[in-house]
Order: C-alpha cells, then sequence, then structure tokens
C-alpha cells in the first residue's frame, strides 16, 4: 500500500506541491508550508521501496486525477483540514 504522513492543520494560505522523486516507477511527494516544512506526503512506494502494484492512493480513490494534480490534491487536504479553504497549492518539479 502507498503511504502518506500528516502533520497538524496549517495556518498559513501558499501551499507547495514539492515533486521528490518521479522516475522508473516511483513517484515520491511533499506539500510545503510557506515556511518550507512539510506538512503531507505521499508516494506510490509499498515498505521495501519498491512501485505499488495498487499505484498512488490519491488517485485510486479518486483524490487526484493525476500525480500533478494540484487541484485534486488541494481539495483533499481542505477535506482532511490540513488546508484551509481559503489556501492556495502550486507545483514545483
Amino acid at each position: 500500500m502507498s503511504h502518506a504522513s500528516v502533520e497538524r492543520p496549517v495556518r498559513t494560505h501558499r501551499l507547495k506541491l514539492v515533486v521528490d522523486h518521479d522516475e522508473r516507477g516511483i513517484f515520491r511527494a511533499h506539500v510545503e508550508d510557506e515556511f518550507g516544512k512539510s506538512i503531507f506526503e505521499f508516494s506510490n512506494e509499498d515498505d521495501d521501496g519498491s512501485p505499488s502494484v495498487e499505484g498512488l492512493w490519491l488517485i485510486e480513490f479518486g483524490y487526484m486525477r493525476h500525480a500533478r494534480d494540484a487541484h485534486g490534491l488541494m481539495e483533499y487536504l481542505q477535506e482532511m483540514g490540513i488546508a484551509r479553504s481559503s489556501a492556495t497549492l502550486s507545483v514545483e518539479g
């Protein structure tokens, strides 16, 4: 199963989706607040570091259309209380 980790809700409004790794079937990214602190991480890796056969769980469960879908990810972060409704999300990488 793919992994994700979450920190407490963000008080800032400008968030950034940073793609850490996207090659050879592995995708890993995180969301930073405006101070550069990682507030949400996700990947399609299994516990052993290989690509999950299920794929990226945010896509599998319909939250995102593709790995860099900032709109879908923002809706998920807002729904989970990680981002405020007035927040913005840009993509880097």
